[in-house]
Order: structure tokens, then C-alpha cells, then sequence
């Protein structure tokens, strides 16, 4: 029996925490009333609710899971608030920056560089950057990679064409060089970064190359991109040494503006990112992150979609619109147990309202205990995790001991 980790049950420590706990919070709840009824957001006309038909054909329990799936990644999916806040807000205090934007949209170049130009709309424009960085006459655009895998090949072409989109538009439109060089800028920076290794840490060369589909399509991109500047006549130098935290780096110079492509590793990626006005390395990145991570996404997604499921299942087969969150709502003691856990968050609690839970179910509605494994079980068994029905009603005793979930149920 674990004790989660859950922000939303937590005093935040800093402002990047009470961020987030509002995000998870709503997340959470939101996620938390799907659990209660068997109310769909699909109907005839929605594709998938073909497949869903099809589902309920192969086997009741199939469709009970597929369904519960598409109903709670759907919100999920939906839901961008605070997408990649707490990446983005530890990584801009690792070094100094002028200004920083995440998600950055090419368009807005000027206009974020203090100029009424507006820039033509065309495919070499509509971009978007995961981060830009301006410091004195520096502009850094950064597409980050948090792992070695993350995306594969298919990433990282995708990462390197955004690159030869901006290197033909920088060679091919003057009005875009101008707005560069009106603002001081006289270097700018195209940074390919993967921050750690398949095993979280700092990433290198060498660890992306033992993932070597990845790293060829990092490698396809580069090649993308010479032939670019070889077509335009733009002479440019290429330097392969073989470095613990670079690939390759591309330079070339227009109108005074040298533009240099870079694909970089770990401890590389922040220093390339803040060009040498780095504050902390990625070890402390790594650290703050870690302090940082929390169970209220992954396992409220996994719990509520497992819920919702249960319920369809027990409503299926018993004629009983019930499942595990509804039990513990429905019974005012065990309610008040629950919401009491918050006041002392350990183990031997959390044992002694599980007991006095299961006991309850086994009164009130026995069938339910009938209805196994549960979709979580399965899911969280299959990481390894030795997973059972108490633990399934522990967490889901400990999300709902959070009075911020419980009260809008």
C-alpha cells in the first residue's frame, strides 16, 4: 500500500506549485464526476461511436473500458490549461534571459520584438517553437526533447524541417532578415535539444546513438538542411566532432546575421539555450523537477477511468448504478472517515479505512466486489506494480480525502 504523492491533498511550496495544484485540482474534479453516471458524450453521429458497437459485439467488459477510455482522455485531451507549465517555468530559472516565451509562434516575431511589421503568412511562417530566448544580440529558437526516445524518428524530422523552414525563410525573405537585424540581433541560434537518457539521465551523444532510429532521423534532418543551403549557394561549415554533448553544428552567415544550427545534449541544452548565461546546470534542473512530479494526473486519470467502467459493468450486470467512489459517497460514515485521512496521511490510517470500506461494500453491495480485476489493476500489474483491490481502494480513498474532490460530488 502506497501513500500518493497527490499535489492536491498538499500545501504548495512555491508559486510554481500553486499552479499547478489549481490545474490538477480542476483536472482532477472534473475527471472525478465522470465516475458518477453512465451519461456519454458520444452519439450516433460521432465516429467513434462505431467503434464503440463494435466493442459491445466482442464483449460487454470491452466496451465498458474502451468507452470509460474515450470519455475521460477526451476531457483530458481537451483540457491545455497549463500544458508544460512546470517544464517551462524551472527551465527560465537556469539562466539569464532579455525575454523567453514558450510555444512560440513565428508570426509574432516582430511584434515580440517591439516592431509594427507584420510578417506575410505563408508555410515558412506559420511555426511554432517550443522556446525562444533573447539575450543581448542573441535570439535562441529551442525545440526540446525531454528523452532520447521522445518522438523518435518521426520527432526528429519534425524537429529539423521546422529548422530548414526558418533557414529558407531567413535566405529567401529580406523582410524577415530586416526585422531580425532592426531588432540587434546578429546571432541567432536554432538549438535541437534532448535533456536525458532513457534511464532520466543527462543525455549525450553517445546514449542517442544506441537508440539509433532516432538518431538516424535526427541525422536525415541535418542532411535536409545542408542540401537547402547547397540549393540556395549559401556557403556554410559543417562541424561533426564526435563531443560527449553535440551531434553536429551547422553555421552560416546573411546580412550580417550568423545563424548557427546546433543539435545538443543534457547539460548542453541549457547552456546553448541562455548562449553562456546559464545559472544552474541540468543536475539541478533534474532535481527540482523530481521534487516536483506528482501522482494527482497519472493515477486520477487511471482511477477514474477504471471507476466509470465498474460502474457500467455493475449497472450491466446487477442492475446496481454503483462503483467504488459512489459506495464511499453514498455512506456518511465512511465519508467522514475518508475526509478525516487528510489529517493523518499514513499508512496504518489508510489500512483501517480500507478495511472498514470493504466491509461496507461486502454489506451494501457485494456484487461489486465481483466485478475483477478492475481496469486499474490490470493497467498499473502491467508496470510491474504488485497491484491489488485494497490497494485500487486506497487510492481511491485518497483522492477522495482531498475535500476539494469530495465537496463537488
Amino acid at each position: 500500500m502506497q501513500i500518493r504523492k497527490l499535489l492536491i491533498c498538499s500545501e504548495p511550496r512555491n508559486e510554481i506549485e500553486n499552479g499547478l495544484k489549481r490545474m490538477y485540482l480542476k483536472r482532477v474534479q472534473e475527471m472525478f464526476k465522470r465516475t458518477l453516471s453512465l451519461e456519454s458524450i458520444f452519439n450516433i453521429f460521432d465516429e467513434v461511436f462505431h467503434g464503440l458497437s463494435q466493442a459491445s459485439l466482442v464483449s460487454e467488459s470491452l466496451y465498458s473500458f474502451y468507452e470509460s477510455l474515450l470519455t475521460i482522455t477526451s476531457y483530458y485531451q481537451h483540457s491545455q490549461a497549463g500544458r508544460g507549465s512546470l517544464v517551462a517555468k524551472l527551465l527560465e530559472e537556469l539562466g539569464t534571459s532579455e525575454k523567453m516565451e514558450f510555444e512560440f509562434a513565428l508570426m509574432k516575431l516582430p511584434q515580440w520584438l517591439g516592431q509594427t511589421v507584420q510578417l506575410e503568412e505563408s508555410e515558412l511562417t506559420k511555426q511554432k517553437f517550443d522556446i525562444v530566448n533573447k539575450n543581448k544580440n542573441n535570439l535562441a529558437f529551442c525545440e526540446l526533447k525531454m528523452k532520447v526516445y521522445s518522438g523518435c524518428t518521426a520527432g526528429r524530422v519534425e524537429l529539423m524541417e521546422k529548422f530548414n523552414k526558418f533557414t529558407k525563410l531567413i535566405i529567401g525573405n529580406q523582410s524577415f532578415r530586416n526585422c531580425i537585424k532592426i531588432a540587434g540581433i546578429r546571432n541567432v541560434f536554432l538549438i535541437g535539444g534532448i535533456l536525458f537518457d532513457i534511464q532520466g539521465e543527462p543525455a549525450t551523444t553517445q546514449k542517442d546513438k544506441e537508440w539509433g532510429i532516432c538518431y538516424n532521423g535526427l541525422l536525415r534532418g541535418k542532411n535536409d538542411i545542408i542540401k537547402t543551403l547547397k540549393d540556395k549557394n549559401v556557403q556554410h561549415t559543417i562541424d561533426e566532432e564526435n563531443l560527449p554533448e553535440k551531434a553536429f553544428l551547422i553555421e552560416f552567415e546573411l546580412d550580417s546575421i550568423k545563424v548557427n544550427i546546433i543539435a545538443v545534449y543534457g547539460n548542453e541544452v541549457i547552456k546553448s539555450l541562455f548562449v553562456g548565461e546559464q545559472k544552474y546546470d541540468i543536475n539541478h534542473f533534474k532535481k527540482q523537477l523530481e521534487e516536483m512530479l506528482y501522482d494527482d494526473l497519472w493515477l486520477g486519470q487511471i482511477i477514474t477511468m477504471s471507476e466509470r467502467a465498474v460502474l457500467d459493468q455493475n449497472f450491466k450486470k446487477n442492475k446496481n448504478l454503483n462503483n467504488y467512489v459512489v459506495s464511499i459517497l453514498k455512506n456518511n460514515e465512511i465519508l467522514s472517515e475518508v475526509k478525516n485521512f487528510q489529517l493523518s496521511r499514513d499508512n496504518k490510517t489508510l489500512e483501517d479505512i480500507i478495511d472498514k470500506t470493504i466491509e461496507m461494500i461486502k454489506k451494501y453491495d457485494k456484487n461489486l466486489l465481483d466485478i475483477r480485476p478492475t481496469p486499474a489493476e490490470i493497467i498499473i500489474k502491467s508496470s510491474g506494480e504488485d497491484y491489488n483491490i485494497r490497494d485500487y481502494v486506497g487510492d481511491i480513498i485518497q483522492f477522495l480525502s482531498c475535500k476539494e474532490v469530495a465537496n463537488i460530488l
